[in-house]
């Protein structure tokens, strides 16, 4: 138990050292990016004076490690990331506003890659070189190469434009009385509004299928593979001997072991999903944390790039820590191999 913490401890410092190096390396890029920032932010007939002391108070006069000093001071102590030379307010203020709507998109997509992935993929495998199984290999060839952006475009087409059925982009409005996590649904259903959730989730529906169409198909294919090995191994041979109902076999013997290698994929595709809604929420008009990192790696806006890319790599590593600790769940031999 002693070892498997400070494995955990481990893990954790070596991802606080990759996200230090990380924000080092992107302070690097934007001072070498051509332009000022500053003057781009305060337009072209600002007084040289007013732009030198905006520059002195966002520390962007001083050599780069005094810079990143700064603003790394700020965020350990007290959460601060600086100012947004795009929105002219705290990044901090920024990131409370549009990452909750992205983890909320990102969380429904979550659920539809794990469960429809997981399904598909069982299939594909019980009807093994059957029509069903070419068909449902064919069709997921296809949602791994077609990127998510060109589901937008058809999907908004034809089901908002041509078929009325879903909003053509937008959110709805949410009432200030109802923001508390700042997830559109989520405050909706704490309201008690369920009316409002609906139309939540209808304005939803379209930019979670384009972003997890891919996901789905990526993990059926590897969660066909693990199990098609997988009942080829001898303790499969050994159970259907000893007289294990097919359903038992499926559920307990292959399905546990054979989710291992996609709770890997899955994780992965989890991770990235925020990444993969850059287009996405531009398409479908999500406010959510996309779009903003979009808007500031667009506007040169320093702060906010650095940011963006700090949020990004705590997601990243949050997820490849849950999943690490999930595929230990389900492999003993991994727990037996931590606490030695």
């Amino acid at each position: 138990m002693r070892k498997a913490i400070l494995t955990f401890v481990k893990k954790l410092l070596h991802t606080l050292v990759v996200l230090l190096v990380l924000s080092f390396v992107v302070f690097s890029f934007i001072r070498m990016i051509p332009g000022d920032p500053v003057k781009i932010s305060m337009g072209p007939m600002t007084p040289e004076e007013t732009i030198q002391q905006k520059r002195s108070e966002l520390y962007f006069d001083r050599p780069l490690v005094v810079q990143w000093a700064h603003w790394l001071g700020g965020v350990v102590t007290k959460g601060d990331f600086g100012e947004s030379l795009f929105t002219h307010r705290d990044v901090s203020a920024d990131i409370v506003q549009y990452l909750p709507k992205s983890l909320e998109l990102t969380m429904y997509c979550a659920v539809i890659i794990l469960a429809f992935g997981v399904l598909v993929g069982t299939v594909s495998a019980v009807f093994k070189n059957t029509w069903i199984d070419n068909l449902i290999r064919f069709i997921s060839y296809l949602g791994v190469v077609t990127p998510p952006y060109a589901f937008g475009v058809v999907f908004m087409f034809i089901f908002s434009y041509k078929l009325g059925w879903f909003p053509i982009g937008g959110m709805p409005e949410i009432p200030a009385q109802y923001v508390r996590t700042g997830m559109l649904g989520v405050d909706s259903l704490l309201a008690g509004d369920f009316s409002l959730y609906a139309e939540v989730l209808k304005s939803m529906f379209l930019p979670c299928m384009c972003l997890s169409l891919g996901s789905i198909a990526y993990m059926a294919r590897i969660h066909r593979g693990a199990m098609v090995e997988n009942v080829n191994a001898d303790y499969i041979a050994f159970a259907e001997v000893a007289g294990v109902s097919r359903g038992k076999l499926l559920m307990k013997h292959l399905m546990k072991p054979s989710f291992i290698p996609s709770l890997t994929i899955y994780g992965l595709q989890v991770a990235a999903l925020i990444g993969n809604a850059f287009i996405i929420e531009v398409i479908f008009r999500y406010p959510g944390f996309s779009q903003y990192s979009l808007n500031v790696i667009l506007n040169k806006d320093p702060y906010g790039i650095v940011a963006v890319t700090f949020v990004f790599g705590i997601i990243f590593a949050i997820v490849n820590m849950l999943i690490d600790l999930g595929v230990a769940w389900l492999d003993p031999r991994i727990r037996i191999n931590t606490s030695e």
